[in-house]
């Protein structure tokens, strides 16, 4: 393995398993306390032609009773508790009763322990949407630091968007995510499964301020599944009257079918239809699908509800007018079995007849889209608090198909947490305003739904939040160095867009970590065996890695095969920079003598770099052995300044390095090598950061510029650490390197 990157807990130092710090520091956040006094929950929901249903779930023995325009009113008992577990869920149990009352008028005052609930406003003027909302955290990759409200803000989200003083909420689905143990400081004490205790941290806890500011509509996502939270689902959210026999209360009994659609008048001709998309998954179907089938079935009870009404607006979870996008694989289409099932209907406009919006989630971003030659928008508001989807490109290509023959004309997207504010205007249109976690307006798009076509205009207004592009200073650049966390996804799709737009504007030399320098002259001469332009999956750009020494195993491949296969296409030269492993295992254990150390290097200088060493390392390594791992690293960073100045030289051209951000410190790493071997030279230091390293103060000033992309899902890397390092260290006189 590579021991390059960021360090623990805030420095960033040079070696791997420091690069993935984040999840190893304390959380900022809060916690509920063990033994906490559990508080009861109020919240109006409305369900089938817009009936308004009050639920409370209480540990109360007994269901509690309402003020209902100045009367009391016995609310029912929805459910009981539930302490034994499905057999497949073992821990997962709901001690708490659901109480609800049903048909309360829609102007009746309510109130409960000196709380009112606001009255529904049967024509909302003011409606919040939002969704995809949990704190992820499932084996074996994703571990949201849940403690964290910088990691996963929705508590802060749902205040925000109850001083809106909304009229009605809509929650696009997605509630429960924290399925498996916590395997990382982050999310440290959080509890894990699809329990009550879970729907209490995920939903209800953050959620009180917004449950209690206006009725709610609600959708059921693919997390609400009986395979998976579907219990909290039917107790506590489901519209539709308790059935055990359609509850998710049987282990094993994760077929059952979705609810049927239903419609929320709204007034002024506007109907939201509801669909339940839980019973598709995200693979292709094949003929006979029974998924195809049931939508087939459910988008012909949709266009018989948009029948009545002139206005209409879908709602589902799933996908069916939108994209995602993976980095280093490109666009994805929507939900392949919905779409499947709205083909077999031939609509002239894909969805349903009389759609003029669809309202979604499962992507986690905000996104709006038109499309050519359909009249209905695609709308995408899955960012609401659930880890966020890797940064998609600033532009969507005009041929990128969303469903088949369903080409995407205009679009925005955005991948910040938030909300959405959507406000109907005095001339019947309708204002959307993309808000961040603190309220303030990201971007303001005006939606004009009741003319045909279909459309929007969009203006960006929240512009304090920096621009992806690199920073002009670049252009005058004669060693520009882009860094990395090296595991951190989004970090290389960011870094592959800056190499792309620079490649349109001249041309440089590639130099990167990864490659080893005593193998350059094979690198060069597989290079120059490539014919033809070659595509990251091409085996002969595999032959070019593996000549200049690249290591499959320690580093991901589709990470760098990008930019390798980018340089190569551009007739880049390739520059090999880093020191073999026999080179530096001489080195820390003192087979070799020390390297020299920079010109003006300071003691602090060598503590700093001490620092980050023991820091990157979990403070699990002896103190005997940081000299050696000092001493690697100063002569690492030498090859790498070498290496860069002796292909500027012998080019004339600028010099681009890919390393570590440890590699790229101004104080301690290649920039200080690279003033004392090329005096007067131009360098520029860009760092790509995680979002607690953006806020560490022991950063400052190290870079000449920093860049955020969201934290990398990872787990604890001082466990593994201490793994591998377990009966791996000798005693000191006999010093080993693992």
């Amino acid at each position: 393995m590579n021991w390059d990157g960021a360090g623990k807990c805030g420095g960033m130092g040079p070696y791997f398993w420091a690069g993935v710090f984040l999840l190893v520091c304390p959380g900022l956040g809060w916690a509920a306390e063990e033994g906490a006094v559990s508080v009861d929950r109020i919240f109006r929901e409305l369900g089938p032609e817009g009936q308004s249903t009050i639920r409370i779930l209480t540990t109360a023995a007994t269901c509690p009773t309402l003020v209902v325009d100045g009367r009391p009113r016995l609310m029912d008992l929805r459910v009981g508790p539930r302490l034994e577990p499905r057999d497949d869920h073992p821990g997962s149990i709901f001690p708490e009763r659901v109480c609800e009352v049903t048909h309360i008028p829609a102007a009746a005052s309510v109130q409960w322990q000196g709380r009112i609930l606001p009255a529904l406003n049967h024509s909302p003027r003011k409606i919040v949407v939002l969704g995809d909302t949990g704190c992820r955290i499932k084996w074996p990759g994703f571990y949201q630091s849940c403690n964290d409200p910088l990691q996963w803000p929705l508590a802060q989200v749902a205040h925000s968007a109850a001083a809106e003083h909304p009229d009605l909420v809509l929650h696009v689905g997605d509630y429960a995510y924290r399925e498996s143990p916590c395997l990382a400081s982050g999310c440290a004490g959080t509890p894990h499964g699809y329990g009550e205790d879970v729907w209490q941290a995920d939903f209800f806890e953050p959620m009180a301020p917004l449950l209690e500011a206006a009725p709610w509509v609600v959708v059921r996502g693919n997390h609400e599944s009986c395979a998976r939270a579907g219990q909290g689902w039917f107790r506590y959210l489901d519209p539709f009257p308790y059935d055990p026999l359609h509850s998710c209360s049987v282990s094993g009994g994760t077929k059952e079918a979705p609810d049927p659609p239903y419609g929320v008048l709204l007034g002024d001709g506007l109907q939201w239809v509801v669909m339940d998309s839980t019973a598709v998954s995200e693979k292709k179907p094949r003929s006979g699908n029974a998924a195809v089938e049931t939508y087939f079935r459910q988008f012909a009870q949709v266009a018989r509800l948009t029948a009545r009404s002139t206005q209409n607006w879908l709602t589902l979870h799933h996908p069916v007018l939108g994209y995602g996008y993976l980095p280093l694989v490109g666009y994805e289409p929507a939900n392949y079995q919905l779409s499947e099932a709205l083909a077999e209907h031939h609509y002239p406009d894909w969805t349903p007849p009389g759609v003029q919006l669809v309202v979604q989630g499962h992507i986690h971003t905000f996104e709006l889209s038109r499309f050519e030659g359909i009249s209905t928008l695609g709308l995408i508001a899955g960012f609401g608090g659930s880890m966020l989807e890797p940064p998609f490109p600033g532009w969507v290509p005009g041929h990128n198909e969303v469903a088949p023959g369903v080409r995407v004309a205009q679009s925005y997207n955005d991948q910040h947490y938030g909300y959405l504010l959507m406000e109907r205007t005095e001339e019947g249109q309708w204002r959307l305003t993309e808000k961040n976690v603190q309220g303030q307006t990201r971007r303001l798009c005006l939606l004009t739904l009741n003319q045909t076509p279909v459309g929007f205009h969009c203006d960006e207004v929240f512009t304090a939040e920096k621009s992806s592009e690199l920073p002009d200073s670049v252009g005058v650049a004669d060693y520009l160095l882009l860094g990395e966390v090296h595991d951190n996804q989004a970090g290389h799709a960011l870094r592959q867009h800056w190499l792309e737009s620079l490649a349109k504007h001249g041309d440089f030399v590639l130099a990167m970590e990864q490659l080893n320098r005593a193998r350059q002259a094979a690198l060069t001469e597989a290079d120059d065996r490539v014919q033809g332009p070659v595509v990251q999956s091409d085996p002969a750009l595999r032959s070019v890695a593996e000549a200049g020494g690249f290591d499959f195993k320690g580093w991901h491949w589709d990470f760098y095969a990008p930019a390798l296969a980018l340089a190569v296409n551009q007739h880049w030269p390739l520059g090999a920079t880093n020191l073999d492993r026999q080179s530096l295992m001489k080195l820390m254990t003192g087979k070799d003598p020390l390297p020299s150390v920079p010109l003006h290097w300071s003691a602090h200088q060598q503590e700093i770099l001490t620092a980050e060493i023991r820091e990157g390392h979990c403070h699990l390594l002896p103190e005997t052995l940081l000299p050696g791992m000092v001493a690697a690293q100063l002569a690492r960073d030498r090859s790498m300044a070498e290496s860069l100045v002796a292909w500027h030289h012998q080019t004339g051209k600028p010099v681009i390095l890919l390393a570590g951000n440890g590699h790229l410190r101004k104080d301690t790493a290649v920039p200080q090598w690279l003033q004392q071997l090329d005096p007067g030279a131009r360098v520029v230091s860009v760092a790509v950061l995680e979002p607690e390293q953006m806020h560490d103060p022991k950063l400052v000033g190290i870079y000449d510029d920093t860049f955020e992309v969201p934290l990398q899902s990872r787990v604890d890397p001082c466990v593994a650490l201490r793994e591998r390092l377990s009966g791996k260290l000798s005693p000191p006189s006999n010093q080993k390197v693992p």
